[in-house]
């Protein structure tokens, strides 16, 4: 029998993970600076793939055999392509398991919120979703592209049925920069759409979008806070997407007896978000990955997650009665009728 030697677990678990923060900055580099485009088209050697893309060979021939001890890249025949299924995860901005956004943004934005974290551990600072920028609020809107296109095509249907297709109102609180309700528009051409949100940023993104798109007509941005909407029996649809953990604690039930009033007699609340757990021990598990991975680089937004209690009580106190359901054992989709 094995004698357990904590100390070296414990070193084990922190090496890993101090290899995990390097494999994003060689993600980061190759995406950066053209190299895994490069290799998408071709096997390069360092000498060949440091010529075409006009960069230092000593750092490139570094990169290159970091990405193969890290499987991004592999190496055969004396030269090195992208190792299977990166192409998928680092280039593909339409398919879900895309991830080549959030590297992007960890070492950029996400780099700059946790300078702040530590003087906001002592005095409880935040800066807000809007107080980000525009750059900012771009980033965001692409970073859900494929799983918003899942919900378009697959969920919703699954949840309104054949209205989609016949027509209704729907509204999205929280809209961003409109990516959702743009996918939504092209596959429901015979609805109409509203989308409100609070960060100034987002909304002039989604009104210049909207233009571009020539959607002005069918889609209307309006820039204010869920808990000041003033519709009454409107929507036959409210879509929240990955926004309640985004929204302060204190305005949550405010929002929320917004969106009741907003929908008419029948119509439907469409949630997907994250949810934490109540006990700690289980945050470790798979289910709770994203949960925590959102919670903890999203804290000094001051983003809070709730557990499935805390979502249950809120939309019970604003009159709905919900049903839990998931996508892919990571997310939470919750529904509920007016």
């Amino acid at each position: 029998m094995t004698t357990p030697n904590p100390s070296k677990e414990a070193f084990e678990r922190i090496q890993s993970a101090f290899k995990g923060l390097q494999t994003v900055q060689v993600v980061y580099l190759g995406l950066e600076l053209g190299l895994f485009d490069a290799l998408k088209r071709d096997a390069h050697t360092p000498e060949s793939l440091a010529a075409a893309k006009a960069l230092h060979l000593p750092y490139v021939r570094v990169w290159m055999q970091t990405a193969v001890a890290f499987g991004i890249l592999a190496f055969a025949d004396g030269v090195y392509r992208l190792a299977p299924g990166m192409e998928t995860v680092l280039l593909d901005t339409d398919h879900p398991r895309y991830v080549g956004g959030f590297a992007r943004g960890f070492l950029t934005f996400l780099a700059d919120d946790f300078g702040l974290y530590p003087d906001a551990f002592r005095d409880g600072r935040v800066l807000g979703f809007g107080d980000h920028g525009e750059a900012f609020s771009e980033w965001v809107s692409k970073l859900t592209h494929p799983m918003q296109r899942l919900v378009v095509a697959k969920l919703l249907p699954e949840h309104v049925g054949e209205a989609l297709q016949t027509g209704i109102d729907v509204l999205d609180v929280g809209c961003g920069a409109g990516q959702f309700l743009f996918k939504l528009a092209a596959q429901y051409p015979n609805c109409r759409f509203t989308g409100i949100d609070g960060d100034p940023h987002g909304i002039v993104l989604a009104r210049r979008a909207s233009t571009e798109k020539g959607l002005s007509d069918r889609i209307t941005f309006r820039h204010v806070y869920g808990q000041d909407m003033t519709y009454q029996d409107q929507f036959d649809l409210v879509v929240m997407f990955e926004v309640l953990h985004e929204l302060p604690v204190s305005v949550r039930p405010g929002v929320m007896s917004a969106v009741y009033r907003a929908l008419r007699p029948g119509g439907l609340l469409f949630i997907l978000d994250e949810t934490w757990s109540d006990d700690p021990r289980l945050l470790s598990q798979p289910e709770f990955q994203m949960s925590v991975l959102v919670q903890f680089s999203e804290l000094v937004w001051g983003n809070v997650v709730y557990t499935e209690s805390e979502q249950t009580r809120l939309l019970h106190d604003a009159g709905f009665e919900t049903i839990r359901g998931d996508l892919g054992g990571t997310f939470t989709i919750l529904t509920a009728r007016k």
